[in-house]
């Protein structure tokens, strides 16, 4: 059984189960080439995981949606029958959003709201083809949960700008079932959350203060704060308060009042302070949140999903609240894991909550798996230089220790908005300024450094990482402390607090990124390697062999590495091996 996952809003994409297993992924911009690209119903996306099962529309079994915007004729009647039936009549694609529509007309069945047959026409879907529908949030919550394995009590959260009336959600499971504990359908169906309660729009309101753009440079204040002094900080935990029932209020009533309540706040602040206190004022609210649905299911495991929880730091305060036994963040905590989530709580409605196989995870390369020819042939066609090797590893791993940079291009690409060795630049950590360098070449702008990798057998030793955060560094979603003695062996991994961002890479993963790292350990001494996304400013990840060569010919990155070998472009300066 085939059943496909689909999220429009931005951060669009897809996914495709076979049935309890995910099979396939696509972020949609990783296809269209347009950075956080959605907000429109035909996504290339859909066709990239049918293609990368090698499956057609027919085939679809079922079909999992978030409530998110469907084109005009697929609803039996829209809240603005007139103003929609003029835009038809003068050929204008126009699209509504069914949760927004569920609200208006008091109906909270979605098959009267849409015609599902057009919905499979328009698809290309068997006329037998299931529609399902997923609360935002519950998304959210089932993307973590399906990919954990505690069969015990455990918490599972949500948090992000906004979704289905919502801005945050949290589930407890007792080991039998999930209960919904703050952020369900009553948002939709009874009242919203407030906005002016959300930490998510506060950062994403602090990013747009600063001259960044929200939804996309988040990250960005992320490492400024380090930067900086939380100089208001206080006041904002002081607007935003968590109830005894585990909910949040504040004397701030909706979004835009809370936008000029940051606004004056920040007034006169430095860039760097406004996101010190950003920073802190959440970790501050997400933490006491925590604590109080600690107090009323106290647990030991906790999932996080929701975009504010792709902040690494903010997660590290949750890992070390005391109790806690494990955290782990799905690696696509943001919009795009949606179709995860969504296929999941169709699994469950078929199954049952305690029938999906719930797991972890062992890798997310789910894109399209692109073989070591495909970029062999085509850098040889384009006139591109080529070194083969029985040794490619070594061969990289010299490149590097001399301090060259290079990419990896291998099989198929990561799910999630982390690049972890499918899609990577890699870099020698020894000096501090290969930041500057690489950014430069990327002509990006970053305020933390990069993210090491490191072999299982080394990771205790260099970073603060134990049974609590382990399968979190996994997927390079939380920090952790750099222990002293490494931090001047690793200093271009290291940021100002002494907090890295490690990923644990597995062989059985991909053996090509652990091999590079193993030898250059060897070569060295120095356990860890740089690894950055493989793009550059404003552009998605890198896909296809095309994109990786055109990357090579503009100086991103001095080489290339696939299975079979390193591909420069212009003159050959490899290093002199003996292999």
């Amino acid at each position: 059984m085939y059943i496909l996952g689909v999220h429009t809003g931005h951060d669009a994409g897809a996914c495709l189960f076979s049935d309890l297993e995910l099979i396939a992924f696509c972020k949609e911009e990783r296809v269209s080439r347009v950075k956080n690209d959605g907000g429109f119903f035909d996504l290339l996306s859909v066709d990239e995981v049918l293609r990368i099962a090698g499956i057609s529309r027919k085939q679809i079994d079922a079909v999992a949606f978030t409530r998110m915007g469907f084109p005009l004729e697929c609803f039996r009647q829209t809240s603005k029958p007139i103003k929609d039936f003029v835009r038809q009549a003068l050929g204008k694609k126009r699209s509504r959003l069914l949760a927004s529509e569920m609200r208006k007309q008091c109906v909270w069945h979605e098959e009267k709201i849409l015609k599902y047959s057009v919905v499979r026409k328009i698809m290309g879907l068997r006329e037998d083809c299931e529609i399902s529908f997923s609360n935002h949030h519950y998304a959210h919550i089932l993307g973590s949960f399906k990919y954990t394995d505690w069969g015990e009590a455990s918490l599972y959260i949500s948090c992000d700008g906004g979704g289905d009336g919502a801005h945050y959600s949290a589930y407890y499971y007792d080991g039998q079932s999930l209960e919904c504990l703050y952020g369900g359908n009553e948002t939709l169906e009874l009242e919203q959350q407030n906005a002016g309660a959300s930490v998510g729009l506060a950062y994403a309101y602090a990013t747009k203060y600063t001259g960044f753009q929200p939804n996309r440079h988040e990250g960005k204040l992320t490492g400024l704060a380090a930067f900086g002094t939380p100089i208001v900080a206080n006041k904002i935990v002081e607007a935003i308060g968590v109830t005894d029932k585990g909910g949040f209020d504040s004397s701030i009533k909706s979004g835009g009042d809370l936008k000029h309540f940051l606004d004056d706040l920040f007034e006169g602040l430095s860039r760097e302070d406004v996101a010190a206190s950003i920073q802190v004022a959440s970790e501050r609210i997400v933490v006491n949140w925590v604590k109080q649905l600690l107090s009323m299911r106290p647990v030991k495991y906790i999932g996080l999903s929701g975009g504010v929880f792709s902040n690494v730091k903010l997660n590290q305060c949750v890992a070390e609240l005391e109790g806690v036994r494990e955290v782990f963040i799905f690696p696509a905590m943001g919009d795009e894991g949606l179709p995860v989530g969504s296929c999941v709580d169709y699994l469950i409605n078929k199954y049952g909550l305690n029938n999906i196989g719930r797991e972890r995870l062992g890798n997310v390369y789910l894109g399209w798996e692109y073989k070591p020819q495909d970029l062999m042939c085509m850098a040889e066609e384009q006139g591109f230089k080529i070194e083969k090797s029985a040794n490619v590893s070594r061969m990289a791993s010299q490149e590097l220790a001399n301090g060259k940079v290079g990419a990896v291009f291998f099989s198929a690409m990561e799910m999630g908005p982390r690049a972890l060795g499918a899609r990577s630049i890699l870099a020698s950590p020894e000096k501090r300024d290969i930041n500057d360098s690489i950014n430069a070449r990327l002509e990006r702008t970053e305020f933390m450094p990069f993210a090491p990798y490191v072999l299982p057998e080394d990771a205790v030793d260099v970073f603060d990482i134990d049974d609590t955060n382990r399968y979190a560094c996994k997927f390079m979603t939380i920090t952790t402390r750099v222990n002293e003695k490494y931090r001047n062996q690793i200093a271009a991994v290291v940021h100002v607090d002494g907090t890295a961002r490690p990923q644990i890479i597995e062989r059985e993963d991909n053996w090509l990124y652990y091999d590079i790292l193993k030898d250059f350990k060897e070569l060295t001494g120095i356990p860890c390697l740089v690894n950055t996304s493989f793009n550059a400013h404003e552009e998605p990840i890198i896909n296809t062999p095309n994109e990786a060569l055109r990357a090579l010919k503009d100086n991103r990155v001095d080489f290339l590495v696939c299975e079979q070998g390193l591909v420069y472009w212009g003159e050959i300066q490899c290093a002199q091996l003996n292999l």
